[in-house]
């Protein structure tokens, strides 16, 4: 299987970024949302992944620098949450041309996913 571009999965993680931070509450964050591993109230904070992925693939970070299966991975969990944000009375994810669904095809199609 011929390998990834890894231009194309850089830019894929653009969508899961909104996503992610719209999803989150920070407004009693003391750390704005960059998980502290040190601190109490982040390792029992509900946001911990959400936190956690942004601090590992956010614009700040030189993600270019990593390889193309870690970036592979950071994409498994952004299609995992992607995928769990939708509603049980969603549209059929194969006929669906909503956002998140249109994501959703695109990167299983290219991180191969069935």
């Amino acid at each position: 299987m011929p390998e990834v571009d890894k231009a194309l999965l850089i830019e894929l993680l653009d969508y899961p970024r909104k996503r992610i931070v719209q999803s989150m509450e920070l407004r009693f964050c003391p750390h704005a949302g960059f998980f502290n591993t040190s601190d109490e109230q982040c390792l029992n904070c509900h946001q911990g992944m959400e936190c956690t992925w942004m601090n590992h693939n956010d614009e700040l970070v030189a993600v270019e620098e990593k390889s193309v299966k870690e970036i592979k991975q950071q994409l498994l969990i952004a299609v995992d949450f992607v995928d769990s944000s939708l509603t049980p009375h969603h549209l059929s994810r194969r006929n669906c041309e909503c956002d998140n669904c249109v994501w959703l095809r695109k990167a299983q199609k290219i991180l191969a996913i069935e």
